[in-house]
């Protein structure tokens, strides 16, 4: 035992010594380090400072913008970049020492520090850069003393969307800089001289990253402003709301359309129409006979192809182009003006959901419309209400055009500062595709196009799904049916095969408003696709059809089906996929998009892979907008 704590004592006297040692080498080292670094340590020093205060004076130029203090944040932005800028300066001196040239540990510590100046003198540039244009917007407000966009004067209307019609090439030249400034804070090392600070950076990148995608995504609502806003000329749009209670391929029911006049941010005119007022003198003239679709034909009994049933087509473009055919057509049927239009714009009841929740709840002749309650009550108003009111049949859509345009009044004393919120609101509803756009001038589609706005099906050479119902004269049903989609790709005997199961479950009754669900459905998927199989429907009225769309490039399978109130039906559609997919799939590239109707409400999506035992995935999601799923990718 004696022997054990002598040698544990000697061990431990000669670790002692051991850990001296290493200390007097680390201290020397530290010597001769600062001695071969020379005046480069107080270079560092003086850079480390300079960069203090940089980000201070940057946090106080932040800070200023907030409270509207432009001058003290133009001070402030300016003494950023200048000390970032300087602090860059007196790190470069110190790379000309022959120990930080030479020596790869310092030298990779020095360019980390060299890359946070860099962003932060960027960033501190494109604050400064920014701030006069903001200043301006705030001060025709506070110049007119007004706080929304209605009461402001005609000059200060149009110096207004002067400002914002300027600010294209101000973003572009932002992104630039917030990209490079991304850019260079990449470089900085995980483990060394930054690396308490690697987080808070990493979290700069996220916000820097989710900042350019901001400025991608509106860039082109800017260059879109002299279309919204009539600049220099009248814009006239044709709105047409789709009641997506009564699903149609791409949105719902037209069951009111509405012209909207815009001059220099001004509307000048809104005013909503039912479209029976059109369709029904229509049908009793000889001069309109265009031939509907052979489904409509055969499933409503109509003879003519109406303005109601105009969008026929999920892709919005071709129902736009064919709405605006019919609407002119008629018009001119009845000896009536025709009209041209800058373009043609569906909502669905979503969008004007979500503006209620906005700006609040909306008085409308006695009746108080809420952002959970507006689509129903508003169907009783015009479907059963309006007879106790001795309102006429013929009138009795009149207080859509009320409902509007009080939502109109309401949007327009939205304070300029919550215009952020409502741009929010409207880029996710194009996400969601309840706002769809359509522009004859070719340019302005273009950018449309990139807002993600067309409502058009989109072209890949990638795997496509994207399920169409249109609701044939099942009233307002769509608004009780629960819709679950199961979508399976699996590799049968070399073969690349997919299965969808669509279910159907009808939460309604028989009543003034839902009734026996009838749907002529079309699925669209890779051009070169074969049918199979399908199961489930009623074999005596499926009307089951192929068809190869090449305009649209996808391969369209269609049926007919019913469901009872109470009861719920089982569709699976099996095919197999063109051998482009199996190539994708061979080579580890494989991709889905599954497209979303617009208004079509999907309780839940599931995605299985089963290529391989080792390469089989699930997802389980939702389709409230385009789902894309990438093979190996996280679900």
């Amino acid at each position: 035992m004696k022997n054990r704590n002598r040698n544990f004592n000697n061990s431990r006297h000669y670790i002692w010594i051991f850990l001296k040692y290493l200390f007097l080498i680390g201290i020397l080292s530290s010597i001769v380090l600062l001695l071969l670094l020379g005046s480069s340590y107080q270079d560092f020093k003086s850079a480390t400072r300079d960069g203090l205060n940089a980000k201070t004076a940057l946090i106080s130029a932040l800070s200023a913008t907030k409270t509207q203090n432009w001058s003290q944040a133009a001070q402030k932005a300016q003494e950023a970049e200048i000390d970032f800028s300087q602090a860059e300066k007196t790190l470069q001196k110190s790379r000309s020492n022959f120990t930080v040239k030479h020596l790869k540990i310092i030298n990779s510590q020095v360019k980390d520090l060299d890359s946070l100046f860099s962003s932060g003198e960027i960033l501190s540039h494109s604050l400064r850069a920014l701030i006069p244009l903001a200043q301006n917007l705030d001060q025709i407000r506070s110049l007119s003393n007004q706080d929304n966009f209605q009461d402001l004067s005609t000059a200060n209307k149009d110096n207004f969307l002067k400002t914002i019609s300027s600010l294209g090439p101000e973003l572009k030249n932002l992104k630039i800089s917030l990209d490079l400034a991304n850019s260079q804070l990449a470089t900085i090392h995980h483990f060394g001289i930054l690396w308490p600070l690697y987080q808070q950076i990493q979290d700069i990148r996220t916000k820097l990253t989710a900042s350019s995608q901001l400025i991608t995504n509106f860039s082109p609502l800017i260059k879109l402003l002299p279309a919204f806003s009539g600049t220099p000329e009248t814009s006239r749009f044709l709105i047409i709301l789709q009641n997506n209670d009564e699903l149609r391929p791409s949105g719902g029911f037209i069951g009111v359309d509405a012209i909207l006049e815009i001059k220099n941010g001004a509307i000048i005119s809104l005013k909503t129409d039912d479209s029976y007022h059109l369709d029904m003198p229509a049908s009793q003239s000889p001069k309109w006979n265009l031939k509907p679709p052979i489904i409509l034909e055969k499933y409503l009994g109509v003879k003519k192809w109406y303005l109601r049933d105009a969008n026929w087509s999920p892709d919005w473009p071709q129902s736009a182009r064919k709405v605006v055919e019919i609407y002119n057509g008629e018009s001119k049927a009845l000896n009536k003006s025709t009209s041209y239009f800058t373009g043609i714009i569906a909502i669905t009841p979503n969008l004007i959901a979500d503006l209620i929740k906005f700006v609040g709840p909306l008085q409308v002749q006695g009746t108080t419309y809420q952002a959970n309650d507006f689509q129903q009550l508003l169907q009783y108003n015009v479907e059963v209400a309006y007879k106790k009111q001795h309102i006429s049949s013929w009138d009795r859509k009149e207080v859509v055009n009320n409902l509007m345009n009080e939502l109109k009044l309401r949007l327009y004393q939205v304070p300029l500062k919550n215009w952020g919120n409502l741009l929010n609101i409207v880029e996710k509803n194009i996400v969601e595709k309840n706002i769809q756009i359509y522009f004859f001038n070719p340019n302005w589609e273009n950018l449309a196009q990139k807002l993600q706005a067309t409502g058009e099906i989109i072209k890949t050479n990638h795997d496509f799904l994207m399920v169409v119902d249109a609701n044939l004269a099942a009233f307002k049903s769509d608004a009780v049916m629960k819709k679950d989609m199961t979508y399976t790709v699996l590799n049968k005997n070399g073969k690349i095969q997919a299965n969808l199961q669509l279910n159907y479950q009808h939460q309604g009754k028989f009543n003034w408003r839902t009734t026996r669900y009838r749907s002529y459905t079309r699925i669209y998927v890779p051009l070169g696709s074969h049918l199979l199989s399908i199961t489930g429907l009623q074999t005596n009225i499926a009307n089951i059809s192929t068809e190869n769309n090449l305009t649209l490039g996808k391969t369209v399978f269609g049926f007919f089906f019913t469901v009872e109130p109470g009861n719920s039906r089982q569709i699976i559609i099996k095919y197999s996929l063109p051998k482009i997919i199996k190539q994708e799939i061979q080579d580890k590239d494989y991709q889905l998009l599954v497209e979303k109707q617009a208004g079509r409400r999907v309780n839940s999506l599931i995605v299985n892979l089963q290529f391989e035992p080792q390469e089989n995935q699930h997802w389980s999601t939702t389709l409230n907008k385009n789902q894309v799923f990438k093979l190996n990718a996280s679900p």
